[in-house]
């Protein structure tokens, strides 16, 4: 039987990634399609629209970019046409690497195309121009809470433990980073309070799954679903009647000398709030952290073959325990970051980000590099679908709203091709 199951664990693998690779190439070109004959030949002969790049938190910069006006017809016509050569080119040759970068390449001019044609002019929209550091700026604290609970995600699900309780550690950060920040007017307190409740709920995580093998998705779903029910119920009770305790302070930026002056670059990396600096940190450590050093070679021995890790004498239960809470208080953190870039608690207002960010997770194959870049994208989307509706974008906002739940559905399915998780991830271990 091993004479015959080795050439079929040969011949199998790609098989797959070549059915994977026609799969998006196929996503590509209906993306090119769409751009072609939807942006660019639906627009009108003389519509126009314009990128502009001024800062918009950063008193001036040292150099002044003008506006680029364009055709929206013919300049979306174009874009349709590369994607669609770039789909044929995937679909035709099938390499083994790139496709990924092909398809963020081709998600990036299709970003223009759509920015371009919802800002022409004339139609619907009253500005003919679109701002695109004002753009990055915005999506970017939704960034930084995504890439926030991806770190998360990581730290457990490479120890072997599956993170769905991202959500409600964010918002046990954000409900009690908002009171501590608003009674102490210090979002360093705000920061270690996030720190402590994030990690007091992977605490629980680990306890429920470790100490009794329990289901580590329900017990993860049930402490999301908990904590958002507390969260409705202290809102009441405690943040309603006492607004002294939810003030909505919002963190002040921290320039950075000369680096924050730079075109686009400067007001969306050196001209943010301390958390931002944090989270810019905190992915350099964990991946440093994960593939370079000793301790990272026992969690990814844990999260890949617990046994054999536990057989050269690593200690299984103590390392997920670790990676777990410091997972936790990595989300409990993000919580709070989020309530510093959005101001006053609301009850929801995470929107499901904890989610999303698992999504990101999986996109960016459990590396802190890979899920960074897939939150860029995600976080993107989630900024874009409210900013178009300013365009007066004949589609509803609620269909708009769906978009980037949609995106994350079409990750977690696989249909950008899927990825090998480590190979305990949620699996219980039990010591012999």
């Amino acid at each position: 039987m091993s004479l015959l199951d080795k050439p079929t664990e040969s011949i199998a693998p790609p098989l797959v990634n070549s059915r994977r690779t026609r799969v998006i190439a196929v996503l590509m070109a209906l993306v090119g399609l769409f751009t072609l004959f939807v942006f660019g030949l639906g627009s009108g002969a003389k519509t126009h629209s314009s990128l502009t790049f001024d800062p918009i938190n950063v008193v001036s910069a040292p150099i002044k970019l003008g506006s680029l006006s364009m055709s929206v017809r013919w300049t979306d016509v174009v874009l349709g046409l590369i994607i669609i050569a770039l789909a044929t080119e995937v679909f035709v040759r099938q390499p083994r690497r790139g496709v990924m970068a092909r398809f963020g390449g081709v998600a990036t001019l299709f970003l223009i195309a759509l920015l371009s044609w919802a800002a022409r002019s004339p139609g619907p929209s009253i500005t003919s121009s679109v701002n695109i550091t004002s753009i990055l700026v915005g999506s970017s604290a939704t960034v930084m809470v995504l890439v926030f609970g991806a770190l998360s995600g990581v730290m457990c699900e490479r120890s072997g433990v599956v993170n769905i309780a991202i959500e409600g550690q964010f918002i046990g950060g954000a409900f009690l980073g908002s009171m501590i920040a608003s009674t102490t007017n210090n979002f360093f307190y705000a920061a270690i309070g996030g720190l402590f409740v994030g990690g007091l709920i992977g605490l629980v995580l680990a306890f429920f799954s470790l100490r009794y093998r329990s289901d580590q998705i329900i017990v993860g779903v049930v402490l999301v679903t908990m904590l958002g029910g507390l969260s409705s119920y202290l809102t009441l009770q405690v943040l309603t009647p006492f607004p002294n305790f939810n003030t909505g302070d919002i963190a002040p930026n921290l320039a950075i000398p000369g680096l924050s002056r730079i075109p686009i670059l400067g007001p969306v990396f050196f001209n943010q709030s301390g958390f931002f600096y944090v989270m810019m940190i905190l992915v350099g450590v964990v991946s440093f952290a994960l593939f370079k050093t000793r301790y990272g070679l026992h969690v990814r021995a844990v999260g890949e073959h617990p046994r054999a890790a536990a057989s050269v004498g690593i200690n299984v239960i103590r390392v997920r325990y670790i990676n777990v809470v410091l997972g936790g208080a990595i989300a409990g953190l993000g919580g709070v970051a989020f309530m510093a870039a959005q101001g006053q608690f609301q009850v929801g207002y995470t929107s499901g980000y904890g989610y999303i960010a698992l999504a990101a997770l999986i996109f960016g194959r459990w590396r802190p590099s890979g899920a960074v870049v897939a939150c860029i994208i995600f976080g993107l989307s989630v900024y874009l679908s409210y900013d178009l509706q300013t365009y007066q974008v004949p589609v509803s906002g609620y269909l708009l709203a769906m978009f980037p739940y949609l995106i994350t559905i079409a990750v977690v399915a696989g249909l950008i091709g899927r990825v090998r998780p480590p190979a305990a991830d949620g699996q219980p271990y039990q010591r012999d």
